[in-house]
């Protein structure tokens, strides 16, 4: 339960932080007057950054959907636009991961007995 709120913060944390670099790069290639349109690269890599806002979003009510969604889009990101940033995967996929974990987790292991649930001699 703690994990999956640490999870839920976190990537509210990131999604804010994230969304305001996508916001400004948004501005900077697609509304300001430009005199061509963007090359392809940034028009793919504007794509993967609004994918890892919609994985860090969905996450919060879906968190296979968006621990998958937001892990997919980081390393396509990563490897795709940034090259190799160690940094930028290892501290974005966090929330993917404890999504995933807390997904799994509610699946197999079993579930506390409830107070309520006790039957009485």
């Amino acid at each position: 339960m703690v994990l999956r709120w640490f999870a839920r913060v976190l990537a509210v944390v990131m999604f804010l932080f994230w969304g305001g670099f996508f916001v400004e790069h948004l501005w900077q290639w697609f509304i300001q007057p430009l005199p061509q349109t963007p090359p392809p690269k940034v028009w793919f890599g504007q794509f993967l950054h609004l994918l890892i806002l919609a994985g860090l979003a969905l996450g919060l009510k879906w968190e296979r959907i968006g621990g998958l969604l937001l892990i997919g889009s980081v390393v396509l990101f990563s490897a795709l636009i940034l090259q190799a940033a160690p940094r930028f995967v290892l501290v974005t996929i966090v929330p993917g991961v404890l999504y995933l974990y807390c997904w799994y987790a509610s699946r197999t292991l079993p579930k506390r007995a409830h107070p309520t649930n006790r039957r009485e001699n």
